[in-house]
């Protein structure tokens, strides 16, 4: 899933990262990070479990590290007590050993190389340190975006491609994302499933943020040519129903490691 469009925080804000600041919280909870701790956000958008963490403790010391300019650049701004550097978290240029945890909220579907990063978050961390991730379950766990995934395989052909291509990715589910942290080298891997719920308060709350072009998503939908962008809508209107609020369960394998 290396095309990731990721120009516009605002815009992702509204389609994704608001969904990010409410898994970030029951992503902590499974997480025992001590007070005062130094925590790497890899792959950290725009700053999502970054503010998570330091609304939980405002003595942590978070660094978040993410390639999307326009996001770090949001961060930066709403989040001036931590750091954020735009930049590759399979190469990195934190010093070895210098955080007690490395955290990657959302991120491992989405990278060329999920093994180099793995290893590059259990680089930085002290021995002893947690590596942690969670993936959303796009194989079983999505209903919210599996929607439109399903309906876009049967309404166009290009539809069908591109969910071959991106929606078959298995990162999020069970199993994974603990061989991956085991071949990594990690320590005690355990994994587990965390969700949130998603209310929409109805057709074009959930549909209007893919138009911007974001994520894997919006940039399938904003490319369309607009005879396909309304056969698509059109379909996408029916399988909702009648229009009105509409709540989804999602679904993220969550893997927590240590360093030896």
């Amino acid at each position: 899933m290396s095309a990731y469009i990721a120009t516009d925080a605002v815009a992702y804000e509204h389609s994704m990262g608001r969904w990010s600041r409410a898994l970030a919280e029951p992503f902590l909870d499974v997480l025992d990070l001590r007070p005062g701790a130094k925590v790497l956000d890899a792959g950290c958008g725009t700053g999502a479990l970054t503010a998570a963490i330091l609304a939980r403790d405002p003595t942590a010391q978070a660094t978040g590290v993410d390639v999307g300019e326009a996001y770090v650049e949001a961060a930066r701004a709403a989040i001036p007590e931590a750091r954020f550097e735009v930049g590759d978290i399979a190469s990195m240029r934190i010093p070895s050993g210098s955080q007690d945890a490395a955290l990657g909220l959302l991120v491992m579907a989405f990278l060329p190389d999920p093994p180099a990063a793995v290893k590059e978050m259990a680089r930085v961390t002290v021995p002893g340190g947690v590596v942690a991730t969670a993936m959303w379950d796009f194989w079983g766990g999505f209903p919210f975006l599996r929607l439109l995934a399903d309906t876009a395989a049967v309404v166009l052909r290009e539809g069908a491609e591109w969910r071959d291509r991106y929606w078959t990715h298995p990162i999020g589910t069970p199993g994974r994302l603990r061989s991956l942290f085991e071949a990594s080298g990690l320590h005690d891997v355990r994994e587990r499933d965390i969700a949130i719920r998603q209310d929409f308060q109805g057709f074009d709350d959930w549909w209007s943020p893919w138009l911007t072009g974001q994520g894997i998503v919006g940039a399938f939908v904003a490319g369309l040519e607009a005879p396909a962008r309304g056969r698509l809508e059109g379909a996408l209107r029916r399988a909702w129903g009648a229009d009105g609020p509409r709540s989804f369960v999602a679904t993220a394998r969550m893997a927590t490691g240590r360093v030896a």
